[in-house]
């Protein structure tokens, strides 16, 4: 008696492979076929679609444009003031100027 809850699968018999096996690519190509078609007939007709599609795209080329901008952590360093250059002093609140 084996140690497994499962029986174990009988081997497929000699002469090749089950009649199973071979209809899987067949099944993976059409469940493919008619998700793209499903993904093209939503984007047809929905200006929904369209509209979150449009943000997508732009998301993505934004983001690929800060990965593949090489110039961008020359800019990202802060400018340093120049030598002699004294922060400005902080500013006393503005009065009305007229006193009670």
């Amino acid at each position: 008696m084996s140690i497994s809850p499962f029986n174990a699968r009988p081997a497929p018999a000699p002469g090749g492979p089950s009649r199973i096996a071979q209809g899987r690519p067949r099944l993976a190509l059409i469940i493919a076929t008619v998700g793209i078609a499903a993904t093209l007939l939503a984007y047809a007709i929905s200006p929904g679609v369209r509209h979150a599609v449009s943000h997508a795209t732009h998301s993505v080329k934004h983001a690929m444009g800060n990965v593949l901008d090489h110039d961008a952590t020359k800019r990202a360093h802060p400018v340093t003031p120049p030598q002699g250059a004294h922060p400005a002093a902080p500013k006393a609140p503005a009065t009305s100027g007229t006193s009670r």
